[in-house]
């Protein structure tokens, strides 16, 4: 039997269809609503996927001064100035960070992938590199080099130009900058690569297998503060020139619109992250121990 439909019951229907239409409408118009200065929805994929999962995901490995763990027990997980301009992108774009761990073999290939929307681990901006991302430039780097004075080999060495000898071995992280930078500048000298992140494989000097290291400049009193034998080449690492160059962050090609609101996002925020580098730096020599 049909059931009896009365003007009051109508009126109700009418009224509760009505409520639905408008809590439809106001959804829609949240999930369309864009903090000021992103792209229109259709512009960019890769902002569209960020903004419809809630998350921009960064790819992390420790690099110290760029992004390194926070040990002081106050304040987020990492600092460092890519963290400061991650933040900076996260915050333009409205959502929270998501930390993905990389390795230095992968922090490259999973930005590439797609597994992160960028790799926040410094990378330096090599022509290789160039070929198969696309990078933001916020910082530079140099090199240092480093070995122990308890190794006779390497005490014995003074200057840049006597590490270029085939008696002595270097060790690098494989999918670093240093492990193709080594055998191109010292071609006479003996490499191993080896696996891992940190700072520096520096259990291959403790273990004898290598002679040296070369780490980023910042690194200087940390090591020598971890590891009382330690020197460095040139004696002081922020005088060093060996291998300048441009250090960003990095996405996978091809991504126009996100890469010129990423440049955009770090012209405002420049000062500050070169700031952040420098107390960063600071803050090491002061305190090595919680680096």
């Amino acid at each position: 039997m049909e059931a009896v439909r009365t003007p009051r019951f109508r009126r109700l229907a009418a009224g509760f269809l009505a409520m639905g239409s408008i809590a439809a409408c106001a959804g829609s118009a949240r999930a369309q609503s864009r903090p000021a200065g992103v792209p229109e929805a259709g512009q960019s994929e890769r902002i569209d996927t960020i903004l419809k999962r809630g998350t921009l995901k960064v790819g992390v490995t420790p690099a110290f001064p760029w992004v390194f763990r926070n040990k002081t027990g106050k304040g987020d997980e990492y600092r460092g100035s890519s963290w400061v301009f991650a933040k900076a992108i996260a915050e333009a774009l409205g959502v929270k960070l998501e930390v993905v761990p990389v390795s230095n073999e992968t922090k490259v290939p999973i930005v590439i992938s797609g597994g992160v929307d960028i790799t926040i681990a410094a990378l330096a901006e090599t022509d290789a590199r160039k070929q198969v991302v696309d990078f933001v430039t916020y910082s530079r780097g140099t090199f240092c080099v480093f070995g122990l004075k308890t190794n006779q080999r390497a005490a014995a060495v003074k200057t840049v130009d006597q590490l270029d000898d085939p008696s002595l071995t270097f060790a690098a992280y494989v999918g670093t900058n240093q492990a193709s930078w080594i055998p191109k500048t010292f071609p006479k000298a003996k490499m191993r690569g080896v696996t891992g992140s940190g700072q520096e494989p520096v259990d291959e000097l403790l273990a004898g297998r290598a002679d040296f290291v070369v780490g980023d400049s910042p690194q200087e009193p940390i090591l020598e503060n971890a590891y009382k034998d330690m020197f460095s080449i040139p004696s002081d690492c922020t005088k060093s020139d060996l291998n300048p160059s441009p250090v960003g962050q990095a996405i996978a090609k091809n991504q126009l619109v996100f890469l010129e609101f990423l440049r955009t996002v770090e012209k405002k925020v420049d000062a500050q992250v070169k700031q952040e580098e420098l107390d960063s730096i600071k803050f090491a020599r002061e305190h090595p121990d919680q680096i």
